[in-house]
This record gives structure tokens, C-alpha cells and sequence, in this order.
């Protein structure tokens, strides 16, 4: 028991320094860059001739492939390419790489092994709770993942009405549909531009526009903007000119969040009732029938 509480701690510091390395990869990355910027400056020390020094790949270069190997070989099904997709679409994709992803369940199923036959001991009953902790690592990284993805493309789908307006109000002026968006992400606030930015950067490096957007609609898995991305592409097939169509897109989503508004108030009376019934009622009996029924008994006791 003493061994297995003590593997236990190893993992959960191996993973903490996991954890803590892939969300320091961005400013190690932002630091190295600054590094090399400042070598090319002349006069810089760096730029002296010296002997080049070995350097140690980190712990993460070291394990992460590794325990990712380990979770494709539990689940071959698994696609990397999909997971970083989702994870792009979550807004982890700059933090997060697939492989750190699936090194985070198998370190999480590792520790659900520990726990689980820790907690219960080798009987049948700490192979039960090690199932139900193994199914926990196992799914429960992608109901998250799952979550955050849906709850983001609300969030970005709910500023596309605006931004369609903005870049309607460009092409009025004259501009062209590349340079309406190009404006609208330089100039624009809303968290709808870094996507829209990405959708630019793959045009310009030489990515069919159609592509592109439907790129686009997969990082923003909402039904407003597939069916943007949809009435983009069909205009852009057929010539039409897309500033009506646009328009008349912000209309059709503005009353689709209207109506869905609507839904979620008409629902609110029935989520209300169960716990008002379970919660609310019991307590409001007891501070009315209270008295009145410690009454009667002292009555009756009398």
C-alpha cells in the first residue's frame, strides 16, 4: 500500500511538471525568439564566435511522446489530427498539442489504476471503483474538451451578426470581401477576429478560399456559422454579389437567437419546478405546520 501511494505522488508530480511545461511552452517559445532576435544585433555578445553547447531536450520532449504512444496503442481509433483540430476549436491550440493531450489520459489512467486499487485494495471492489476511475480518465478529458468546444462556438457564434454588418458596411464602400475582413479583424474587438485572422492567413498562403471557410466552420462548430461559411461559398461559386446575401445571413441569425431566447424563457417555468417541489416546498411546510403541529401535540399530550 506504503509502495503504491508512493508511485501515486511520483505520477501526480510528473504530471503537475507536464501540466506546468505545456503552459510555459508559449512564453519559453516568445523567450527564445527574443533570444535570437537579440544575437543578431550587433555588438551583442552572443554574436562572438563559441563553441556550440549541448543541449538536454526538457522532460516533456522526453515523456509526452512517449505516454502519447501508450494512449494511440489503448485506443487505435484515435486520430491526432482530430484531436488537435478540437483542441483549436476549444481555443487550446496555441497551449495544447495533441500528443500533450493524449499524455494527460494516460497519466490520468495511471492515476485512476493507483487510486482506484488504493482506495479499494485487490479485491473485486477496487477493481470496480478502478473501472469507473478508468472510465472517468478515459472520457472525461473529451467531455470537457467537448464542452469548452461548444460553449466557445456560442460565444464566438453570438458576435457573427455584428461582424457580418461590419463587413457588409465595407463592401458597401467599395472594398473587396478579402479586405472587408482584413479591416474588420485590424480594426475590429471582437473575439471573432483572431478566427477570421486565421481564415486570412491560410488565403494568403495560397489556400483555396473554399477551403479556407469551411476550415473555418470546423474551428467554429456552430449552426450560424456553417451556415455563414455555406452561403459564402455558394456565392463564391455562382458570382453573386455577396452583399445582400450577407445581410439578409445577419437578419436570419438575429431571429434564429431571438427564437432560441424565446425557447430557453418558455423552458425556465419547467427547470424551476423540481427544485422548487424538492427543495422549496418541504422547507416553507415546516416553518408553517411547525408550530401549528407542536402545538397539537402539546394539546393532545396535555
Amino acid at each position: 500500500m506504503v509502495l503504491l501511494l508512493a508511485f501515486g505522488s511520483v505520477l501526480c508530480g510528473i504530471a503537475g511538471v507536464l501540466v506546468a511545461q505545456e503552459v510555459m511552452q508559449g512564453r519559453t517559445r516568445r523567450r527564445t525568439a527574443f533570444q535570437r532576435v537579440v544575437s543578431y544585433t550587433p555588438g551583442s555578445r552572443q554574436t562572438q564566435a563559441a563553441a556550440p553547447e549541448e543541449r538536454r531536450p526538457p522532460l516533456s520532449e522526453v515523456l509526452v511522446p512517449a505516454l502519447s504512444r501508450i494512449a494511440l496503442k489503448l485506443n487505435p481509433r484515435a486520430q491526432t489530427n482530430e484531436i488537435q483540430l478540437r483542441l483549436a476549436a476549444a481555443g487550446y491550440g496555441k497551449r495544447f498539442t495533441a500528443q500533450g493531450f493524449l499524455a494527460l489520459k494516460t497519466v490520468l489512467g495511471l492515476l485512476a489504476i493507483i487510486v482506484g486499487f488504493g482506495a479499494g485494495g485487490l479485491s473485486g471492489r477496487g477493481l470496480v471503483v478502478t473501472l469507473f476511475l478508468l472510465a472517468a480518465a478515459h472520457f472525461g478529458p473529451d467531455y470537457l474538451l467537448n464542452r469548452r468546444v461548444q460553449s466557445r462556438a456560442e460565444q464566438l457564434s453570438a458576435h457573427l451578426p455584428s461582424a457580418i454588418d461590419q463587413i457588409v458596411v465595407s463592401l458597401e464602400a467599395g472594398l473587396g470581401f478579402d479586405a472587408a475582413v482584413s479591416y474588420f479583424v485590424r480594426r475590429g474587438t471582437s473575439p471573432l477576429a483572431a478566427e477570421l485572422r486565421v481564415m486570412l492567413t491560410e488565403i494568403q498562403m495560397g489556400e483555396p478560399r473554399v477551403e479556407a471557410l469551411r476550415r473555418l466552420a470546423v474551428r467554429v462548430p456552430s449552426d450560424g456559422m456553417r451556415s455563414f461559411v455555406q452561403t459564402l461559398i455558394q456565392s463564391e461559386g455562382v458570382g453573386m454579389s455577396r452583399t445582400q446575401i450577407l445581410k439578409n445571413q445577419a437578419r436570419d441569425l438575429r431571429n434564429r437567437w431571438q427564437l432560441a431566447a424565446e425557447e430557453r424563457a418558455q423552458k425556465a417555468p419547467v427547470k424551476m419546478l423540481f427544485p422548487i417541489v424538492i427543495f422549496i416546498l418541504p422547507v416553507m411546510f415546516v416553518v408553517i405546520l411547525g408550530p401549528a403541529i407542536h402545538s397539537i401535540s402539546r394539546l393532545w399530550g396535555g
